[in-house]
């Protein structure tokens, strides 16, 4: 294809974002969000289904089995299907569930009532007060726009969603675990180990160790070849 047509179909695409926007509320709640957080938001696009990361979950469950009733943090919940799946695995854990968008947070608060779940504000003071925690999964939250990256094919995201964000982030949520609780992050674009150096944390080898999904940059925001492989299950070691 010449680079006419490429332009051509890439403003099809977002011909067709646009129009979705315009007939989905959840779209414009994501629209919303991304205006009123601004820089702050790592990934402004929702998408979430019930049982989306069974071997994680499942992984987790094992190495949390002499902690019967856990406390665990959904980190980025959308609109609560994780938080419901979290329910199947972990049936005596506290759930809390901590969301950005307030409209999908409305719809995890309409869920039919559960006495050991909450759903807060994805605020690092509320996050912290609810803490600390035995797990926290933050699945597909420090990406930004990654079907964008892989479109324009970037080898530098540092302008794009800079590690700075990335790690700042990350190190305030991954310091509300208890000792010995686990971080459990997929569909990032940088290493969480990058982000958590000098942190008293530990890759869990073997659970959760294959082949990353989608490109992960360096922290300087070039892209790293080839595709690591990368553990996605921390512990807290002190």
């Amino acid at each position: 294809m010449g680079a006419g047509g490429i332009a051509s179909d890439r403003w099809r695409r977002r011909a067709a974002r646009l129009l979705a926007l315009i007939r989905d509320g959840r779209a414009r709640s994501e629209l919303f969000t991304r205006l009123r957080f601004g820089a702050q938001v790592h990934q402004d696009i929702s998408l979430s289904f019930h049982d989306r990361y069974p071997r994680l979950f499942a992984a987790a469950r094992a190495l949390l089995a002499d902690r019967p009733a856990p406390r665990i943090l959904s980190y980025g919940c959308a609109a609560g299907e994780e938080v419901t799946s979290l329910r199947s695995y972990f049936p005596d854990a506290m759930l809390v569930g901590a969301e950005i968008n307030p409209v999908l947070l409305r719809a995890c608060r309409r869920l039919p009532a559960d006495a050991n779940r909450v759903f807060i504000a994805s605020r690092h003071d509320l996050i912290a007060a609810h803490g600390p925690y035995d797990a926290i999964f933050a699945m597909a939250v420090f990406t930004r726009r990654p079907e964008e990256v892989r479109e324009r094919d970037l080898r530098d995201i540092s302008s794009h969603y800079p590690f700075a964000l990335f790690a700042r982030d990350l190190r305030q949520l991954a310091l509300t675990l208890a000792p010995g609780g686990l971080l459990i992050v997929e569909h990032a674009q940088y290493r969480v180990e990058d982000a958590l150096a000098g942190l008293p944390f530990s890759a869990v080898r073997g659970p959760g160790e294959w082949l990353a999904k989608g490109p992960r940059f360096a922290p300087d925001g070039i892209r790293i070849e080839p595709q690591p492989v990368i553990a996605r299950i921390f512990r807290r070691t002190d």
